[in-house]
Order: C-alpha cells, then sequence, then structure tokens
C-alpha cells in the first residue's frame, strides 16, 4: 500500500512540475475516459493494443523500405529510366517533405486527435509506392517520394502513439523494441536492394511493391486497432470549429514555405546551381526570412493557439537534448550517401560485397537504438549514458579520418562505433523528449524534435557533398597530373587526361598499362584525402553534441508509473489506477 501511495505521490509532483511553466493557449479541458486511469483488465493483452503494437513495427519498417532500398538502388533505377539530371531530388525531396510533415503531424493529432493523421499518412506512403512502381521516368519516382517523404515522417513518429499508452517509466523499452523491429531493412537494405535487382524480374521495382504492402497493411491494422482519445475527449468544452478557429494557420503557412525554400535552396546548391548562384542565395534567404517571421507572429502576435508552443522549450533538457539528437542526424542520414562513396572508393569490391560492407550503418543504429531502451530503463545515469556516447560518436568520426585504402577492417570498425552512438542518441531522445512536457503537448514535442533534425540533417548533406566535390575537384587533378607525369605520360597529353581520368583512358596518346595504374592509384589517394575533410567536419558537429549533452538532465525522477493516454473501446474489468500497471505492460 505504502508502494502504491509513493507511486501516485510522484506521479502527482511530476504533474506539478510541468505545469509551473504555464501554457497560455488554451485550457486543458480533457475527459477523464481519455486518461490512462482504470485501465481494464489484461488491456496490455486486448487484440486493440496489440494490433497497434504490430502496426507501430510495420509502420516503422515501411518508412526504412522508402528510403533505404531506393537509395541503395539509385544507379540501376537511373540505367533503367534515366538518365536524368533530377535523380538527386530522390532522396532530396523525402528530406524535404519530412522536415516539414513532423511537425504538422505531432501538433494537430495533439489538438484533433492522432488516429485519422496516422492511418492517413499511411495511405500516402502507399500512393507514393505505386508512383514508384510503375515510374516511367526519374520525375514520377521523385513526384511519389513527395507521398512517400510525408508518410515516411508520420511513420517515424510511431513514438506518438506508444509512448502516451504505456507507463513512462516502460517507455524506452517499448521504443527500442520497435526500432528494433526494423533490423531487416535497415540493417540488410543495401544487400536487400542488390539482391532485388540482381534476381528478379520487377527488379528495382520490388522496393516499391514491399512498400505498397506493408504500408498498405499498416493503414488497415490502425484503422482496426488503433482508437485513441478523439477530438471530443480531448476537449469537452470546445467544439472543432472553435477549436479550428483558434489555430496559427499564418504560422502554418510561414513555417512550411519557410522550410520547403530553405531546403529546395540546399538542395539546388552544387547540384543544379553553384552555390554562389541567385537561385540558390534568393531561395534560401527568403526560406530563412519566412521561417524568422513564423517565428515572431507564433510566439508574438497570434491571439489563439500557437503553432509550436515556444514555451516548449523552456521545460528542463528538451533543448539540448534536441541539440544533442540533431548532430546525430547530421551523422546518420549523410552517411547513408557518402559511406558507400567511401566504399567505392577505398575498399573496392564486387557490388555484393560493397552492400554487405554498407549494413554496417543500418546494422550499428539498430544495435545503439535497442541498447538504449535497456540503458535508460536500467542504468538510468541518463545524462552520464548521453555525454558518453556524444564523445564516442566525435572520436569515432576522428578516427575516420585515418582511414586509407585498403583499411577496410579499420573503417567499419570506426564506422559501426559512430553509427552505434547515433541509434542510442536517437532512442533516448524520442523517449525523453517529451518526458518533461505536458502529456497534451507530446506529439508537438516530438514533432520539433523531427523537423529540426530532418533539417539539420539535410544542411549537413549539402555541407558534406560540398566539402567533398570541392577537395575532388582540387586534389584530384593535381594528384593525377604529378602521378600520370611520373609514370612517363607525355606532358602534351596532360590536358586530355584531365578531362577524362574518370572514364576510359585508352584512346589517350601515350596512355601505357603502367600510366594507367598510376593514375587509378592516384584517383584513390586523393579520394582517401578529400574524405578526410568531411571527417573533420563532422568532428566539428560532434563537438557541439559534446557540448549539447552537458545541459541535459537526469530524467529518473520523470519514470513513473503513470500512463498518460488509453485506448477506447476496450472492455474489461478495471483496475486500480496504478496497480497492476507496471507488470501487465512489460
Amino acid at each position: 500500500m505504502s508502494q502504491e501511495k509513493n507511486n501516485v505521490d510522484l506521479i502527482t509532483d511530476v504533474a506539478q512540475e510541468r505545469a509551473i511553466i504555464p501554457s497560455g493557449e488554451e485550457a486543458i479541458d480533457i475527459r477523464e475516459e481519455a486518461l490512462g486511469t482504470n485501465l481494464p483488465a489484461n488491456y496490455y493483452w486486448s487484440w486493440q493494443f496489440l494490433g497497434t503494437v504490430v502496426a507501430c513495427c510495420l509502420s516503422y519498417n515501411s518508412s526504412n523500405l522508402g528510403y533505404v532500398l531506393s537509395s541503395n538502388s539509385m544507379a540501376r533505377i537511373n540505367a533503367d529510366i534515366g538518365p536524368s539530371d533530377n535523380l538527386v531530388w530522390i532522396g532530396l525531396v523525402m528530406t524535404l517533405t519530412m522536415g516539414v510533415t513532423f511537425l504538422l503531424v505531432g501538433r494537430l493529432s495533439d489538438v484533433f486527435g492522432r488516429r485519422m493523421f496516422f492511418v492517413v499518412g499511411n495511405s500516402f506512403t502507399v500512393v507514393g509506392c505505386i508512383l514508384g512502381a510503375v515510374a516511367v521516368n526519374i520525375e514520377m519516382i521523385v513526384g511519389g517520394n513527395v507521398f512517400n517523404g510525408i508518410g515516411a515522417a508520420v511513420q517515424l513518429s510511431f513514438g506518438m502513439i506508444i509512448e502516451e499508452l504505456v507507463p513512462v517509466k516502460h517507455r524506452p523499452i517499448w521504443v527500442s523494441c520497435i526500432f528494433m523491429s526494423g533490423l531487416p531493412f535497415l540493417a540488410f537494405g543495401p544487400v536487400i536492394a542488390q539482391g532485388l535487382g540482381d534476381n528478379t524480374a520487377a527488379s528495382w521495382r520490388w522496393c516499391f511493391y514491399l512498400g505498397i504492402i506493408v504500408a498498405a497493411v499498416t493503414s488497415i491494422l490502425l484503422y482496426l486497432c488503433y482508437h485513441p482519445p478523439d477530438f471530443h475527449l480531448l476537449h469537452s468544452k470546445r467544439s472543432r470549429m472553435e477549436q479550428v478557429k483558434r489555430m496559427d494557420f499564418i504560422g502554418m503557412f510561414f513555417f512550411t514555405a519557410g522550410l520547403v525554400l530553405f531546403l529546395i535552396g540546399l538542395g539546388w546548391g552544387g547540384n543544379k546551381y553553384p552555390w554562389n548562384s541567385s537561385h540558390v542565395i534568393a531561395t534560401v534567404v527568403v526560406g530563412v526570412v519566412c521561417l524568422i517571421i513564423f517565428v515572431a507572429y507564433d510566439s508574438k502576435f497570434h491571439k489563439g493557439d500557437p503553432f509550436v508552443p515556444m514555451h516548449l522549450f523552456s521545460y528542463p533538457g528538451l533543448t539540448p537534448m534536441i541539440a544533442c539528437a540533431s548532430v546525430g542526424s547530421c551523422v546518420y542520414y549523410s552517411m547513408v550517401i557518402l559511406w558507400p562513396q567511401q566504399i567505392a572508393f577505398l575498399f573496392p569490391g564486387s557490388p555484393l560485397r560493397n552492400a554487405f560492407l554498407a549494413c554496417v550503418i543500418g546494422s550499428a543504429v539498430e544495435v545503439g537504438q535497442f541498447a538504449a531502451g535497456f540503458l535508460l530503463k536500467y542504468l538510468q545515469w541518463h545524462r552520464y549514458v548521453l555525454m558518453f556516447v556524444c564523445c564516442l560518436l566525435t572520436a569515432s568520426a576522428g578516427g575516420m579520418a585515418a582511414v586509407g585504402p585498403g583499411d577496410k577492417d579499420l573503417g567499419v570498425a570506426l564506422m559501426f562505433l559512430a553509427v552505434f552512438s547515433v541509434g542510442v542518441i536517437e532512442c533516448v531522445a524520442v523517449v525523453n523528449c517529451p518526458i518533461t512536457c505536458p502529456p497534451e503537448h507530446l506529439g508537438s514535442a516530438l514533432g520539433a524534435l523531427g523537423s529540426i533534425r530532418s533539417t539539420c540533417a539535410a544542411i549537413a548533406t549539402a555541407i558534406y557533398s560540398a566539402i567533398l566535390a570541392n577537395k575532388l575537384g582540387s586534389i584530384t587533378p593535381a594528384r593525377v597530373s604529378e602521378a600520370a607525369l611520373d609514370a612517363g605520360l607525355p606532358e602534351s597529353s596532360l590536358p586530355e587526361l584531365l578531362e577524362q581520368y574518370s572514364s576510359d583512358l585508352s584512346d589517350i596518346p601515350g596512355i601505357t598499362a603502367q600510366i594507367t595504374s598510376a593514375v587509378e592509384d592516384a584517383i584513390v589517394q586523393a579520394a582517401s584525402a578529400s574524405f578526410k575533410y568531411v571527417w573533420y567536419a563532422v568532428i566539428a558537429f560532434g563537438a557541439v553534441a559534446i557540448f549539447s549533452s552537458w545541459f541535459t538532465i537526469d530524467y529518473t525522477k520523470y519514470y513513473t508509473d503513470e500512463v498518460t493516454r488509453k485506448l477506447q473501446g476496450v472492455g474489461g474489468k478495471k483496475n486500480d489506477p496504478v496497480k497492476g500497471i507496471q507488470d501487465d505492460a512489460v
């Protein structure tokens, strides 16, 4: 009895602390039926809850199908229905739409209820994968990935579903297990993509066929099983129309327009247009101005409910946690693109072998995400865990600068440690970001986390790609010239060599097998030197993570028995609001 009283007292203390910073934008008028109290007997064994968990797992896998498999099939896609200058937008458009959608779905589902946002969001992925599966040109896949990006943002937001349905202290285990369910496609995506391309008649289109199947099943499961509190349970004293009138649609417009323009400008830079072109500069600047207007209007001038409750960033640990997670995304999403290039330059081999080497990214992040759940649950020194993995990430990234041609084992080991750290950071952030905020803002906190992370990842990818392109462009010609002349190439043939050193050299006057070998070695050495500068940039991002981790907090006291919301329509005998919950939920 004393233990139960202590649990209730702790839940009450945490709730009072969350209320210290008043929201000011809306009254809290949630009906008792929406709260996770008086749970029915065997609630966590009900088909509704289990079906929702399975849907979360499938949803996470579906998001990986759309990104990982297609990104590892770019060459096949371009050879089959290309070539096209828009190939790079297959990945960029997903980053763009994900960045916008995370915050939209988080905030709007907090206000209007989550169910249909997640059902429809997964249906967007079905539409996007259908467009990809029947594509006859690159532009159709880009168009499909607009839908896939919207769907992926919803699918990756599974934390909004599961975290409010289980006791707070068991959130780490549930989140890490759902992350781990993505092991097949996230860890082995490169090999699966290679196998589908080599061994099926439909080749790369199977990446989208699988996406259709998984997303469709997910949508059906969510529709049948997932019945969280609806609008009327979340707002007992307000109609939908009254709530719509309170929403900041002007802020939403400036946020969406600003982020879209900013990310389009980053995508154009160094690809379609030079970085110093008016197209890039104007688009980026206008995007930034729109985002500034959004923040100013939303926080100072809108009289109803803001699009982003800015006071959330004043809650303990939220801002530094988002900063750490953003650095993790800066490493992960960029390395998905850059690590295969480093493999091709420094450790060349068969396509299947290279695909297995590329699997280190997905497998390492999965192991990190899974380990983090148990570290948070049982080790409890959350701040020190985060500080340690941020240091490990930075040290491993620094070590990657020492990886040269043929250093395959060293590269794989360091890459595993770096991305393992990213996995831990990501799981810690998804669990702990909303934990100090009021439950009615859980989606807003996770949505802000997702949008900021995606935007930072896009910025980092642009920086890394620009560094690599610039260094390859400046280092490679010098190394190739020196190696070719030393090997005996006539100086008169040098201009022709520099124009086509990355292609067939057989028609260059004076070329020999010895010169060709020297040129190939020079290209590899130049690539090795160029990648070092990319990793120096990653070290700088890692330093930001280390600095931010010092300002996070110990979340142990927030790990209570509280269940913030419950599924509707689950029958059975009512239980005590606290007793038995923790054992039934894990």
